[in-house]
């Protein structure tokens, strides 16, 4: 099995973008009734006249400074409000604001342990609300919201339009449009939308969604006062809104190589829930990239112990081979395969991606391509079209790659990885000038990013 590094956290696929008011729609559904329970999100509006001050801290807020509950009754809560919410739906099934709730709980649940199953469990339900309220156009704009969470982005527009027609919130309709939009590639009107969301209604969730897009267009020191006026806008005792930022903050600096800095964040987030699959992932990567493969296959130990996803059981047999547990990193691919199979059968559009990084890492190269192509069709943004240049590069088709990466060169969406794999194409085309000016435009980004996506036509199996 040869061992190749795959920029997993670039992707962000277990920490979902989602419409800003919808989060803090989720937040509302779930807030108990009962005062010994927490609300599970709150935002207090940040004036937009600050956004772009000068001053960042450049780390998190510590616990003495942004306070909140146990990660573990937090967790114990949640569980106690779906658990009682199944009693009262299943007693009362046409009270659809318990449905609501439910769906929305399940739905958070399903992200906070990158559970697919629990992530359908929510779409269900959404589902079961649109039939008990036939009228309710925000049931059907549920729905559309957490479809996009699985990548059903043809699925989630047609349940938009329908909800457009049942006068659902305007502003959820169009946060979720502006997602949807971005996924397509269609940025220009997605990028105005993400603006004009975070200057009407600044919020820790319109902010953060503002940080990620300041870094996708290369403005990063915008991107981080963003994050900070994001965690300064926190005022609620509930840990999830507070890792959920570090993890975002830890994985924009990973795509820029900082992984110390990454560390630190990734380890607030661990600190605020430590159950947190993603958080706890991206820090197990991080300290991989150093070199701390110790403390890595710990957490990577911790992680395939809370979650069944194929990804983490590779990441960990890759580990465990390069220190020579041969058998235990054998039995580990085997059951990753039979994961990633059975997965690609049941939400193929949300494993296209991480199934192709899978099948390129173990050399099934072809694989990979026609798990990309098919990406590329279901979400044609930059990223897709970055992704498919380099396993059509790998599979020896440079007109191919070229066609693709010379699409996503013309998005106004910029990252290292873009830039690298387009100088890796050009000098397989046979353009060296421009093939060394693409490196180091990537390497200003990054200066690791030939170490975190190495070239795929050198080395592999």
């Amino acid at each position: 099995m040869a061992i190749m590094s795959t920029n997993r956290g670039a992707r962000r696929w277990l920490s979902w973008v989602i419409p800003a008011v919808a989060v803090a729609a989720l937040a509302a559904l779930l807030w108990p009734t009962e005062d010994k329970l927490e609300k599970v999100a709150s935002s207090k509006p940040v004036h937009p006249a600050r956004i772009g001050d000068a001053g960042t801290r450049h780390k998190p807020k510590s616990v003495k400074q942004l306070p909140t509950t146990d990660g573990a009754i937090w967790l114990e809560n949640m569980d106690g409000v779906i658990a009682e919410l199944e009693r009262l739906v299943k007693a009362k099934p046409e009270i659809i604001q318990n449905v609501q709730k439910l769906a929305s709980a399940h739905h958070l649940r399903g992200r906070f342990k990158g559970d697919l199953d629990e992530i359908q469990l929510g779409i269900d339900y959404a589902t079961q609300c649109m039939k008990v309220e036939t009228d309710e156009g925000n049931c059907v704009l549920m729905r559309a919201e957490q479809e996009q969470s699985l990548h059903r982005f043809k699925d989630a527009r047609a349940d938009l339009a329908i909800a457009k027609g049942k006068n659902a919130d305007p502003i959820r309709v169009a946060d979720l449009e502006a997602e949807l939009d971005f996924n397509d590639g269609l940025y220009e009107k997605a990028f105005a939308q993400i603006k004009k969301a975070r200057q009407e209604r600044p919020s820790t969730p319109t902010l953060i969604r503002q940080a990620q897009l300041d870094y996708d267009l290369e403005l990063d020191a915008d991107g981080e006062t963003a994050f900070e006026l994001a965690e300064d806008a926190i005022h609620d005792t509930t840990p999830f809104p507070v890792a959920h930022l570090n993890l975002q903050r830890g994985i924009q600096l990973m795509g820029r190589g900082k992984l110390e800095e990454a560390i630190v964040f990734f380890r607030e987030a661990v600190l605020r829930l430590p159950t947190y699959i993603a958080a706890n992932e991206h820090l197990a990567e991080a300290l991989h990239r150093l070199g701390r493969d110790e403390e890595a296959t710990t957490i990577y130990e911790k992680v395939v112990r809370l979650s069944d996803d194929p990804e983490f059981q590779h990441a960990l047999a890759e580990l465990y081979e390069k220190r020579g547990q041969s058998e235990e990193a054998k039995a580990l691919e085997a059951k990753a395969r039979a994961g990633y199979e059975k997965l690609l059968g049941k939400y193929p559009e949300a494993m296209y991606w991480h199934a192709s990084e899978f099948f390129m890492s173990i050399g099934e190269k072809k694989r990979a391509l026609e798990l990309l192509q098919k990406n590329v069709e279901l979400r044609p943004n930059s990223t897709s079209y970055v992704a498919l240049a380099r396993a059509q590069l790998a599979n020896g088709l440079v007109a191919e790659a070229t066609a693709s990466i010379d699409k996503a060169l013309a998005m106004p969406v910029r990252s290292a990885s873009l830039f690298w794999t387009a100088s890796l194409v050009k000098r397989q085309a046979g353009n060296a000038a421009e093939a060394d000016a693409l490196r180091d435009r990537a390497k200003k980004l990054n200066p690791r990013i030939d170490e975190d996506e190495p070239d795929p036509t050198v080395g592999s199996p």
